[in-house]
């Protein structure tokens, strides 16, 4: 637990193909199911101050014990921090996250401690989020995610399905 931001909540890892990272997930660790969003909507995305065009990827979410997984899969070419590191590393740990109901605070705090924004936005019809870097590329980015009442009750189904999934209809569509 950070005792500036609290637990850590969910690892988000990209991928170069979601439907390999998936079967590896599922199949090979036995974690899931996890739900797809193929096309997530950014309604606005603003990387290093510079304001881009939404990025196009597709995300999966599922749950290890309370530890959320989001595979994210940059579509196309891009500038977007995702699309960045897949063609850096080959995809990985990308970051780290905390869901915060005291956003606001919560990006002041990680800015008062010396943290570089690398990007933030908001998903469409969702929270806002802010990925913070510590200037070195060896360590994941922090995310802080607004959580909000949508989203705590649609993790909360994610979590649960988890915790009774019996292996079987390991993709499945938002609940």
């Amino acid at each position: 637990m950070s005792r500036q931001f609290g637990p850590a909540t969910q690892n988000g890892i990209v991928v170069a193909d979601l439907d390999d990272a998936l079967e590896h997930w599922t199949r090979g660790l036995g974690v899931g199911p996890f739900f797809r969003i193929d096309n997530l909507q950014n309604e606005a995305f603003v990387q290093r101050g510079v304001a881009l065009p939404a990025p196009k990827m597709s995300v999966a979410l599922g749950n290890w014990g309370d530890l959320q997984i989001e595979l994210i899969c940059p579509h196309g070419e891009g500038e977007s921090t995702w699309h960045q590191f897949l063609k850096r590393t080959g995809g990985g740990l990308h970051h780290i996250s905390v869901w915060s109901t005291s956003y606001d605070s919560h990006i002041r705090l990680a800015q008062d401690t010396g943290l570089e924004v690398e990007c933030e936005g908001k998903i469409l019809g969702g929270p806002r989020y802010c990925y913070f870097g510590s200037g070195t590329s060896a360590q994941p980015f922090l995310e802080i995610s607004e959580y909000t009442p949508q989203s705590a009750t649609l993790f909360a189904r994610i979590r649960d399905a988890a915790r009774s999934w019996d292996g079987e209809d390991p993709v499945r569509g938002l609940p």
